[in-house]
């Protein structure tokens, strides 16, 4: 039997990160930078393209292992395969790069085994994964990877939102290359907002207005305005702490090359900062950035979520 090959979109968070922790919406994007994930039968043996072969005792299997183990306890008997990845989508970076790689594990699996599945199956097995290696995952990320598209998220509630962006605009991303842990960030934000007290909680109500407005500048192609609402956006995470000099400098940057809008991405400190631009001035900017020593990607929605990847 001929190996299977399936692809998941990485994702990006457009508004509302650190301010759903509280119960307030968030908004995220599928985008088109993908993991690819190949499986065959074999004895097991996993092959990644940036890691190299994968021993049987390294930690970077336990994802692995345990999409395995839940495919099996949904589905029964999974042979033994060979997995090989590859990945467009930056490690550690806010993008849902293992997620990604979870949910075509699971497609590309479950398809070469003609089992019967849904994208739910495939979604519900890569979230137990995920839980296996991450602490709490949202799954914001999984959901994404599955289905693409805009996802609104609201106290664990998923709901697919049926948005476009602009047609004459582009998202580019920089990623800084700083490292931080997450978890850290989450926790100093939080204790920032039980220090602001009544100002903490106006700066969580307009970081909500600002998810339905994006919202309804999306449904009118708005461009500008959404720019202006990533840009508000990023100023209220600055507020409480969860943004640097570096995410600053890149949302800048991305500014003076003509963006409409920039913002962070994700936990903040470090990770990924994403811009808004016209397409008419992407080729400058990206001249621009490659001068600037930036590791940047230009992307587009993903609107189709996991799928074969012949």
């Amino acid at each position: 039997m001929k190996r299977r090959c399936s692809k998941a979109p990485g994702k990006v968070i457009l508004f509302g990160e650190h301010f759903v922790v509280k119960g307030r919406p968030a908004l995220g994007m599928g985008v088109t930078l993908y993991a690819r994930v190949c499986v065959e039968r074999g004895a097991g043996e996993i092959y990644s393209s940036s890691l190299g072969f994968i021993p049987r005792d390294s930690r970077h299997r336990a994802l692995f292992e345990a999409a395995m183990k839940a495919m099996r306890e949904r589905f029964g008997d999974i042979p033994p395969l060979n997995i090989e990845i590859q990945s467009e989508i930056p490690i550690a970076s806010g993008m849902g790069s293992s997620a990604a790689v979870a949910v075509a594990l699971v497609e590309s699996t479950l398809s070469y085994l003609d089992i019967p599945h849904t994208k739910e199956d495939v979604r519900a097995i890569a979230h137990e994964a995920e839980r296996a290696v991450h602490y709490k995952p949202s799954g914001v990320d999984t959901t994404l990877a599955t289905y693409g598209g805009f996802l609104l998220y609201k106290e664990g509630v998923f709901q697919r939102v049926e948005l476009k962006l602009p047609e004459d605009v582009v998202l580019v991303v920089v990623n800084t290359g700083v490292q931080r842990s997450t978890g850290l960030v989450v926790k100093e934000v939080l204790e920032r907002y039980s220090r602001l007290g009544r100002v903490g909680e106006h700066i969580y109500s307009a970081a909500e207005d600002l998810v339905y407005m994006a919202i309804d500048a999306l449904k009118s192609q708005d461009a500008v305005k959404l720019g202006e609402l990533m840009l508000v956006n990023h100023g209220l995470l600055w507020a409480m702490g969860a943004s640097s000099e570096a995410c600053d400098r890149a949302v800048y940057t991305l500014l003076s090359l003509g963006a409409y809008g920039a913002k962070i991405s994700g936990a903040g400190r470090g990770g990924i900062v994403i811009g808004l631009l016209p397409r008419q001035r992407v080729e400058s900017a990206v001249a621009s950035l490659k001068q600037l020593k930036y590791e940047f990607y230009v992307v587009e929605p993903d609107y189709d979520g996991v799928r074969e990847d012949k």
